[in-house]
């Protein structure tokens, strides 16, 4: 099948979404854009003013990554609203639809009406390439938010996952002093064998309060009220994991330690190489040749 003569629909979503438009228009026969913030300043797309025209003749559409943060509505501009239920309801027939962490709601009326859904976050290349791009920018936001440098301090990472590992090897690169904290004891001995410290997270409250920079990577409460108690107050927190992250920002708060929920990176410090990776994804599932 030809993709290509396809009508493509990008709806919402942050920068990402805007660089990918300005890619798409060059490689589908028509591109439309509907609550894309800053797509009056692209050239050769059309904007649609509502969202039952937007979605009626997309035969593709792209949707956010996140789908949604709150469960209820999709990821748009701060002046546009539009409900997953307005969004399933519009939802056409044999439609194509991409987006991050789709809802399980629009999921299900995708699947009524025999649409076919591609996760962006179910993507391996995806998930490995944010996963850089992530890393990149929590570095990045834990020196500004810094009054020191990363080279020979003690930063902590806790977990040991993909993401976990970009921000380590990273670390490492600048000449920091890489501790992983992980339940697994084959995680840990995996980071050592690449030359970094490891910690039980049973054991993590004994050694915490020498470490300058955090990075979360667990969807999980470990950085507890009794944990923010033994962390210096001159450290510097960034949590990584999805909302709502697994730091105690209130206890970070009282503690007067500065700590950041850090979401959505690869679209506020990178979105236009995560853009060519959102288009990756993209043609491999069409098969469609870059």
């Amino acid at each position: 099948m030809e993709w290509t003569d396809k009508k493509i629909l990008v709806i919402g979503g942050d920068q990402r979404l805007l660089y990918l438009a300005n890619i798409l228009k060059d490689m589908f026969h028509q591109v439309e854009t509907y609550a894309l913030d800053g797509a009056e300043r692209l050239t050769g797309i059309v904007r649609i003013d509502s969202l039952q025209a937007a979605m009626q003749g997309a035969d593709i559409i792209v949707a956010p990554v996140p789908f949604s943060k709150d469960g209820m509505h999709l990821l748009t501009k701060e002046n546009t609203t539009i409900l997953l239920s307005d969004f399933s309801e519009n939802l056409q027939k044999n439609t194509i639809l991409f987006g991050g962490n789709i809802s399980n709601s629009v999921l299900e009326a995708a699947k009524s009406k025999n649409a076919i859904c591609y996760d962006f976050m179910k993507m391996e290349n995806i998930a490995v390439e944010n996963a850089v791009t992530t890393a990149e920018g929590a570095i990045a936001e834990a020196i500004t938010l810094s009054t020191q440098n990363v080279n020979q301090e003690n930063c902590l990472i806790l977990g040991y996952g993909r993401c976990a590992k970009a921000i380590a090897q990273r670390l490492q690169g600048l000449d920091a002093k890489v501790t992983i904290a992980a339940r697994k004891e084959t995680a840990r001995k995996e980071a050592i064998a690449q030359g970094y410290h490891a910690v039980s997270l049973e054991d993590l409250e004994a050694d915490i309060a020498k470490e300058q920079f955090i990075f979360n990577t667990i969807p999980s409460m470990v950085l507890n009220t009794e944990m923010i108690e033994k962390v210096s107050t001159d450290a510097i927190i960034i949590d990584v994991a999805s909302a709502p992250g697994g730091t105690d920002f209130d206890a970070c708060k009282r503690m007067g330690i500065q700590a950041k929920l850090s979401l959505g990176i690869p679209g506020r410090y990178s979105p236009k190489t995560s853009a060519n990776i959102l288009l990756g994804g993209m043609m491999s599932s069409l098969e469609i040749r870059i």
